[in-house]
């Protein structure tokens, strides 16, 4: 008598490889995504953290840059780190936009802004319009947390970010207040 196995058994071993791989594929890839979620959350929240920290040790940003505030990876729209760059910048193009990415997607617009006479000093946290449905992106933006920062509001600032129609799409944190939001 030989020993082996039978052509059908092969086959039968090979379906049940393919029903299995069917099943978790898709449950690793969903992890994937729950990963840059996650990742998204907490470098906003850190970001947050971060300046509001400076801002109440210095009362200012002066010319304090990126890199001396804070590790989370910001870029310019160049694709360029903006580590070494001004916080509060007023160049007339960007209006002093970093953007947060997501799987390299500039996903989050953030804009800070000093105090003066007439506000105080705020970040801005906006989606990036021309991304918001790209990737994973889109999840993110649709996360609770991020919603939640999206939606706060300071009398008397109108955020710069726009959607289509010209209604303010972003939400805006007043530096020294205390804004808490949890998943």
């Amino acid at each position: 008598m030989k020993k082996g196995f039978t052509m059908i058994e092969l086959i039968f071993v090979i379906v049940i490889l393919g029903i299995l791989a069917s099943v978790a594929i898709p449950r690793l890839a969903s992890t994937r995504t729950d990963a840059e979620i996650s990742a998204a959350v907490g470098n906003i929240r850190t970001l947050i953290g971060d300046l509001s920290s400076y801002y109440a040790a210095k009362g200012e940003f002066g010319n304090a840059k990126w890199g001396d505030v804070t590790n989370v990876p910001i870029r310019l729209a160049e694709q360029k780190s903006a580590q070494d760059t001004i916080i509060v910048r007023n160049d007339a193009a960007t209006e002093g936009a970093v953007y947060l990415p997501v799987d390299n997607i500039d996903c989050i617009v953030i804009r800070v802004k000093d105090s003066n006479a007439a506000r105080p000093a705020y970040i801005e946290i906006g989606k990036v319009r021309a991304n918001k449905k790209k990737g994973t992106c889109k999840e993110v933006v649709e996360a609770e947390p991020i919603e939640a920062y999206l939606g706060l509001k300071v009398p008397g600032i109108t955020p710069i970010e726009k959607n289509d129609n010209k209604e303010p799409e972003a939400g805006v944190i007043a530096l020294g207040s205390s804004i808490s939001i949890h998943q």
